[in-house]
């Protein structure tokens, strides 16, 4: 079952969808949506996400890790990585399970 955005939680599980074609180009990941002829770029920390979404993960794993990886505090990961992902549920490149 899919979920909608107004439901992530540290412990909802996401997973990437599998239509998205990827390519890093000059330490970002660029993305083209086929199904919508959209382009995405993500940054370092974007691309790391998206290869951590490689299985399905909940939120809360991938903040531990990114904290394993980055200098970042518990609360900023949360609220960063919630965001990110509530975009990324937009664009339609993830889903919520």
């Amino acid at each position: 079952m899919i979920r909608r955005v107004a439901d992530l939680t540290l412990e909802s599980v996401v997973a990437r969808r599998a239509e998205p074609l990827t390519a890093p180009v000059d330490g970002e990941l660029v993305m083209l949506d086929p199904r919508r002829s959209r382009y995405f770029g993500l940054d370092a920390i974007g691309h790391r996400i998206w290869e951590l979404l490689e299985s399905p993960r909940s939120v809360g794993a991938l903040c531990t890790a990114l904290q394993g990886e980055f200098d970042v505090d518990a609360e900023s990961c949360q609220g960063d990585v919630l965001a990110f992902l509530e975009e990324l549920e937009k664009a339609e490149l993830v889903e919520l399970r």
